[in-house]
């Protein structure tokens, strides 16, 4: 999907451009006035405090008001091979690297590589790459720009360069119930010419570089992902012209369209893409084409995978003759109330006219048909030569920009004055608030009330721009109305600052900081794309009939018993229920099918499960599956205790599949001395770290709590807060020496001095250093920088990656904080929550079940599914499987997989007893009433025990451990682990 030269384009473009106004030479930058793109006005730029002068639009409209333009001539071009200096591991092949000699190659982040450019003239210039990424993660090439030494804005610190992708086969391939199966994705491996554009497309057209006649050396530097480098070019920008100087260009040249001819190009079908996360789709209903009549037919793209600024979809298509053609899309843009979708649109790799940079497609609650048209309703007519044509559309949320900027300026300043509020009165938690004392804060904070007020005018402001820009009332922006009415209430009345708890508060930042990132998505589903040699509408959009009549269907296609179609039915085959989406079901029995039963023979029939709770009816009924995935780690004992699961570790082989596994993941399947299930998957608590802001104000990430202590002042004093779930109590209390039960299982331990140790130093992470109570979403606050430290899972690693582009190379994940030990090392006992395997005792088919799970959790299939699930969706479906070996054949980065290892060794989770369920229960009201209720830590740790001992009892003698006299009949077998598992950083 690289940039591809069309020859038709360029011809029509060459005698348009001289028509081009100087007043337009920013027509492809951010202008400091509020611009017009055909239907598109874009909000201005507002000038924000010092804090945002790195940010690419703030730094550009300062080098317009000082008076640099677009440079008009490109500086010569540098080869790969005459860089002027190079950090060791970048390096010249000496081969042919598909057609290219001299290349350059960038293997490790960090590698980099400088050139000196001789610039003609003082200008803004834009850079192109000729690149190619090699085989990595199969996520996008990272890379930061410096000129002459220093990122001249922040986006130049994290550019990317994203690798093609393409459908391994189209149509896809059905399975024996007609329904369409996924494809897997394949990379497309070749040269392209990529602009340095942001990580998100966040401004629009290529990133501009300030550059002063003479020399300059120009730094890459690889930040994640191989790639090899064959040019550099620092060019003059290119204008974009408008729609109507470029139809005044096209009235000379020779137009022979066909009358009547129309292509139809399935959205489906697409040659290339940018990511594989954009992907086919199925609309599970009549209204799209090709029909689904009750199938699952992938009959249109896009969607909610297609929303992230930069995400782009490529098609290719023929005309027959020379002449004007019209292009109209079959769309669904019915995500967010009043919202528009944009998209920039370019033929043969360039946007043909400035009206197609951010295009918009406006909310619509059904299928819209639609040609490409001005803001009177006018088509555009498009030039196009005999012969092939490529058609892009790339996810573009640069219109909202400055609004997304300012408002994100408006929550810093809130949580500036909230920090201010609370260094005046004390106040860091709900339990502090007293609604009694009035702090006259309008005394103490002098202009208290104009700062309060200003923040509701300014958000009143971008709501105001946000409703110019989309022509409509935006209902979607209640959110952001209750905070303005919220401050205007507490602008009048100061006080109401110090006596709402800071969870409200935390409130009306989430809603502003979800907002930007909502405004930010550009989802959008295409159905068919047409090229016609009329402005005539090819086809109708579905309407009131045709969707009342494809409900009827629906409904009557409810009394089908192939509806819920779930999976296989095969007698012969054994039932495995899984509780995952469909697309993991249809990979598993894929794989299943290629690999297990055509080595042992033994039919699968994999079933989709979409409520575990099925199991416990199927229990009840006695219609069990004869194996069980994805199921949460609670789960299997509570069944184990019941008599309902077959004994793995009876198993003959059991002792050689096991050590596949760190020891510690093995705890929670296991009741009574036996073990019930396999763990799947794993997601284990690492640190996160912003690496700019902790070099920034001289820290270092924390070895162990002494140094979390020991950072807490000067983070705190900075504005900056660490986040720690506050249900994240079981590293703490595991790293103290504490246990949960006794050895023999039969009562609370959590009445040991290292316990209430453990639950006073629990509780006083928030009572004494003031750590936040209420936090919605770490990745949010994470992103935008207010919490640069803190404990959290998978999950949030997967966030970053996926959706905080803009802050590759600025964060990191290590080990979390430990408790040193006298030896010198550093105890790191966390757990995690898990999904597992397990087989039902009434199963007639133990041993094939047995096979079946052996095959799933070995390091062979783990890997392939793992790779495969992907390929086919992209990386936020990273498998984080719990085979050790297997986890380290998947595509993670090595740093971040060397650290998960490191800190994998030390899983460890709480036993499961019968009634262990208490104990989570009034930990959790032991840490309200304590934290909250301003509790004696002490007294709320022992009446929780009581109450866990309470209920422990009445499980032991529902499960036969003890008589209804009290007395015990038999004692429990409760696993530990005591050192961790060195065996978890080899491979």
């Amino acid at each position: 999907m690289g940039t591809k030269s069309g020859s038709a384009v360029k011809l029509a473009l060459a005698g348009a451009l001289l028509l081009v106004p100087c007043g337009s030479l920013f027509a492809g930058g951010t202008a400091a006035d509020s611009r017009q793109d055909g239907r598109t006005v874009r909000p201005p730029v507002e000038r924000l405090s010092e804090a945002y002068a790195s940010l690419y639009s703030q730094t550009l409209l300062e080098w317009i008001e000082k008076g640099w333009k677009d440079a008009l001539a490109d500086a010569p071009r540098a080869a790969a091979n005459r860089f002027s200096a190079a950090s060791s591991g970048v390096s010249v092949r000496s081969d042919r690297l598909l057609g290219k000699t001299g290349v350059l190659q960038f293997t490790q982040s960090k590698d980099w590589a400088e050139f000196e450019i001789d610039v003609p003239q003082d200008g803004l210039y834009t850079i192109d790459l000729t690149v190619l990424p090699l085989e990595g993660t199969l996520g996008p090439v990272q890379i930061g720009v410096k000129i002459d030494g220093a990122f001249p804005f922040a986006e130049a610190r994290n550019i990317q360069l994203p690798r093609t992708w393409t459908e391994s086969v189209y149509p896809p391939a059905v399975n024996e119930h007609g329904d369409q199966i996924r494809p897997s994705q394949q990379e497309t491996s070749e040269w392209s010419v990529r602009p340095l554009t942001d990580a998100k497309l966040s401004s629009p057209g290529p990133l501009r570089w300030k550059l002063s006649k003479g020399k300059h050396t120009i730094r890459l530097e690889s930040v994640l992902e191989p790639f090899a480098l064959a040019e550099l070019a620092v060019r003059a920008p290119r204008q974009l012209p408008a729609y109507g100087q470029v139809a005044a260009s096209w009235q000379s040249l020779p137009d022979n369209v066909q009358p009547g001819w129309t292509s139809v190009i399935e959205a489906e079908q697409m040659s290339a893409k940018s990511d594989p996360s954009v992907q086919v789709q199925a609309s599970n209903d009549n209204l799209a084409d090709p029909v689904s009549n009750g199938k699952m037919i992938y009959n249109t793209m896009g969607g909610y995978r297609w929303s992230r600024g930069g995400q782009s979809a490529e098609w290719t298509f023929d005309v027959p003759s020379d002449g004007l053609y019209y292009i109209h899309f079959k769309y669904l843009q019915n995500f967010t109330k009043d919202a528009i979708s944009f998209r920039e649109i370019r033929i043969d790799g360039e946007v043909p006219f400035r009206e197609l940079q951010s295009y918009p497609f406006p909310y619509s609650r059904n299928w819209n048909v639609d040609h490409l048209k001005d803001e009177q309703g006018k088509p555009y007519a498009i030039y196009l030569k005999k012969g092939s044509h490529t058609m892009g559309l790339t996810a573009n949320p640069s219109p909202t920009t400055p609004i997304r900027e300012s408002i994100q300026a408006i929550v810093d300043a809130y949580q500036e004055l909230n920090r201010q509020v609370a260094m005046v009165t004390g106040v860091k938690n709900r339990s502090m608030v007293d609604q009694n004392r009035d702090w006259n804060l309008s005394e103490s904070m002098p202009g208290i009330e104009t700062q309060v007020g200003s923040l509701a005018d300014r958000l009143q402001r971008q709501v105001d721009k946000l409703q110019q820009l989309y022509g409509n009332s935006l209902q979607g922006a209640e959110g952001l109305r209750s905070v303005i009415f919220d401050l205007r209430k507490m602008a009048a009345q100061p006080d109401l600052l110090s006596k709402r708890p800071p969870e409200l508060h935390a409130q009306n930042l989430e809603k502003m900081t979800m907002f930007i990132d909502a405004l930010a998505r550009q989802p959008l589903t295409l159905d068919r794309i047409y090229v016609t040699s009329s402005p005539e509408q090819p086809a109708k959009p579905p309407g009131t009939l045709a969707v009342l009549g494809d409900l009827v269907q629906n409904f009557f296609r409810t009394f089908s018993p192939d509806y819920h179609y779930y999976g296989r039915r095969d007698p012969e085959g054994i039932d495995v229920w899984v509780n995952r989406g469909r697309d993991y079901v249809a990979l598993m029995q894929q794989l299943a099918d290629e690999s297990f039963t055509a080595k042992t023979g033994i039919k699968v029939n994999i079933n989709l499960m979409p409520n575990p709770g099925q199991l416990i009816l199927s229990n009840s009924a006695g219609r069990e599956p004869d194996v069980a995935l994805g199921i949460a780690e609670g789960t299997p004992v509570d069944f184990a205790m019941r008599g309902s699961l077959t004994k793995l570790s009876d198993f003959p082989d059991y002792a050689a599949v096991a050590p596949r596994f760190v020891p510690g993941t093995l705890i929670p399947f296991t009741y009574d001395g036996s073990v019930y299930a396999l763990p799947e998957t794993v997601a284990l608590n690492v640190l996160f770290y912003r690496t700019d802001i902790l070099q920034r104000i001289g820290l270092k990430p924390p070895d162990t709590w002494e140094e979390m202590y020991k950072m807490l002042p000067t983070l705190q004093q900075k504005g900056y807060d660490f986040f720690f779930a506050r249900q994240n109590y079981v590293p703490l209390f595991l790293q103290n020496g504490a246990s949960f039960y006794t050895n023999d299982g039969l009562s609370s331990a959590l009445n040991s001095r290292e316990a209430f140790n453990s639950f006073k130093m629990w509780t006083e992470l928030f009572t004494v250093y003031g750590f936040p109570t209420e936090v919605p979403s770490f990745y949010m606050h994470f992103r935008r920088g207010d919490m640069p430290v803190g404990i959290a899972d998978y999950n949030a690693y997967m966030q970053l990656l996926v959706a905080a582009p803009e802050l590759a190379g600025s964060w990191e994940i290590a080990p979390i904080p430990g408790m040193k030990q006298q030896d010198g090392t550093v105890a790191r006992w966390s757990g995690g929550n898990m999904t597992s395997g397990m087989i039902f005792k009434s199963s007639k088919r133990q041993n094939d079940s047995w096979e079946f799970l052996k095959w799933w959790t070995s390091t062979e299939t783990q890997s392939r599914f793992g790779n495969e699930i992907e390929l086919q969706n992209g990386v936020e479906f990273r498998w984080n499987t719990a085979n050790v070996a297997a986890f380290q054949t998947l595509p993670w980065p090595e740093k971040d997989r060397d650290t998960i290892l490191s800190q994998w060794k030390w899983y460890k989770e709480v036993p499961n007893v019968p009634g262990g369920y208490f104990t989570s229960r009034e930990l959790t009201f032991a840490w309200t009433r304590t934290v909250l209720q301003n509790g004696n830590y002490r007294e709320m740790l022992e009446k929780a025990v009581f109450q866990i001992d309470s209920e422990l009892k009445r499980k032991q003698r529902e499960f036969g451990f003890v008589n209804n006299q009290g007395d015990t009949v038999r004692k429990l077998q409760v696993p530990d682990v005591t050192i961790p598992w060195e065996e978890a950083g080899k491979r």
